[in-house]
C-alpha cells in the first residue's frame, strides 16, 4: 500500500483557536472558541463591551450584548446563530429567567438549540448572565426528525 499526502494526516486531529476581533479579549486563560473538525465550542460570553466593561441595562442589556458577542465568535469560527446546536445559560439570579428568554427568542426565533439554564452563585466581573454554545461550522442543513423508529414496538 502506498502512502499519499492525504494519508499522512490519518489519525491527526486539528484544534483551531478561534478569536473574533469584534468582542473583548478573554478575561482569563481561555480561548473565545475552539474549532475541532466541524464543531465549534464557544466559551461562555458575557455582556461586555469591547473594552471588557459590563453594559448597562442589567440582565436584559447584558443578555443582548452576550448574544451579540456570541454571534461575532460564531462568525469568526465559520458558523452562525442557526448553526448553534446547544447552549448553556448561567444566571446570577433565576428571577431573570423570563427576560433572558424573551431576548434569547429574538436571536433564536426557530429551530431552537438544545439548552440548559442554571443559577450560579457568582459570575465573572459581577455579570448577570453568561452564555456558552456548541455550534456546527460549515454549510448548514437543518432537518427535522420525528420519533426514533427504534421506539416503535
Amino acid at each position: 500500500m502506498s502512502k499519499s499526502n492525504t494519508d499522512s494526516h490519518v489519525g491527526k486531529v486539528t484544534k483551531t483557536i478561534v478569536t473574533s476581533p469584534y468582542i473583548y479579549k478573554p478575561v482569563g486563560p481561555y480561548s473565545q472558541a475552539i474549532l475541532s473538525d466541524k464543531t465549534l465550542y464557544v466559551s461562555g460570553v458575557l455582556g461586555l463591551d469591547q473594552q471588557a466593561q459590563l453594559v448597562c441595562g442589567g440582565a436584559e442589556g447584558q443578555t443582548r450584548q452576550a448574544l451579540d458577542n456570541l454571534k461575532h465568535v460564531l462568525e469568526a469560527g465559520g458558523s452562525s446563530l442557526p448553526g448553534v446546536i446547544k447552549t448553556t445559560i448561567l444566571l446570577s439570579n433565576m428571577d431573570d429567567f423570563q427576560v433572558v428568554n424573551q431576548i434569547y427568542a429574538q436571536y433564536f426565533p426557530r429551530d431552537f438549540p438544545a439548552r440548559a439554564t442554571y443559577q450560579v452563585a457568582r459570575l465573572p466581573l459581577g455579570a448577570a448572565v453568561e452564555i456558552e454554545a456548541i455550534a456546527l461550522s460549515g454549510d448548514l442543513v437543518i432537518a427535522e426528525a420525528g420519533p426514533c423508529p427504534c421506539s416503535r414496538i
